[in-house]
């Protein structure tokens, strides 16, 4: 039998309901709606032919239903699941296995339903993910270009002089993604050291880039500055961050860049610019996301 724990988080009040096994008063006997998912098929009608022509395929989204009963103390855990499972109030589901990383959805309560009969005391709870996909907890990155330290504590300084850290540079790197999902998201930060002019990242498999700044109207990176640039689906746009203030440039996008984001298998990415290269630090962060926990 496979131990499991799966965590319930009312994002809205902070309210927290985790079922392992021991938890007091309250077991779970089912949960429905974390090892599969359902598509759906595009299709539309040739006008003269038999059959349909394949348009595209698109993730419904995801109802998770959980099954259990109150053994104890029923008034009590009854009310506990009536607050962390309030309606309108967005929460996250949580499932861990042994040996594996915990993953989450984040869901809306549709319905509870809960046995009036204490000797009984079944419940089931029916939550729905808008989002279909299960994720990692911890942000994933690679690092394009950055710089090492090679300074520690504690230190004896060299009357002679010694290099305190060292730039790590790659220009090109692989994310392999073996999960069966298109489309992931990244966010890319940019950095510098010194002046970069029109930077531009992209991705090798499908040729597409983004590129900040164009011949009419330049862009320079500079040492105060930080760019942010995210390509996941709904949250697309570069913000430049500098002396504690935030906004967006989008108007330096080069008309010819694509928000792209890491495909099924091997996803090569790399960094350019027209002048300034070198000065360069390019991380990107992504969180993988999976069609079942």
């Amino acid at each position: 039998m496979i131990k499991r724990a799966a965590s319930f988080h009312n994002e809205s009040d902070n309210l927290n309901l985790i079922v392992d096994g021991n938890t007091p008063g309250i077991v779970v006997d089912s949960i429905e709606g974390i090892y599969a998912f359902q598509g759906e098929v595009l299709t539309s009608p040739y006008s003269q032919s038999n059959g349909d022509k394949y348009k595209n395929s698109r993730m419904r989204k995801r109802n998770i239903v959980v099954r259990g009963k109150i053994f104890d103390d029923f008034w009590t855990n009854r009310q506990l699941i009536y607050r962390v499972f309030r309606i309108g109030t967005v929460g996250r589901f949580g499932y861990v296995e042994p040996d594996r990383s915990n993953r989450y959805s984040d869901y809306y309560v549709e319905s509870v339903t809960i046995d009036q009969d204490p000797y009984r005391g079944q419940f089931q709870i029916s939550l729905i993910c808008p989002d279909p996909y299960f994720y990692d907890e911890a942000n994933e990155s690679i690092d394009l270009a950055s710089w090492d330290s090679d300074f520690t504590f504690e230190h004896n300084f060299l009357a002679s002089g010694e290099v305190l850290g060292h730039k790590e540079t790659s220009m090109i790197d692989e994310i392999l993604n073996l999960n069966g999902v298109d489309g992931i998201g990244v966010k890319i930060i940019l950095t510098a050291n010194g002046d970069v002019v029109n930077p531009y990242v992209y991705l090798n498999e499908t040729g597409e880039q983004i590129k900040i700044g164009t011949p009419l109207k330049p862009y320079t990176v500079t040492s105060a500055k930080r760019i942010e640039i995210e390509t996941e689906t709904g949250k697309k746009n570069i913000v430049e961050i500098a002396n504690g203030e935030t906004q967006r440039i989008n108007e330096f996008l080069d008309p010819t860049s694509a928000f792209f984001q890491l495909g099924v298998g091997t996803n090569t990415i790399g960094y350019n610019a027209e002048s300034g290269a070198a000065n360069l630090n390019v991380r990107i962060e992504y969180k993988m996301r999976y069609l079942g926990v």
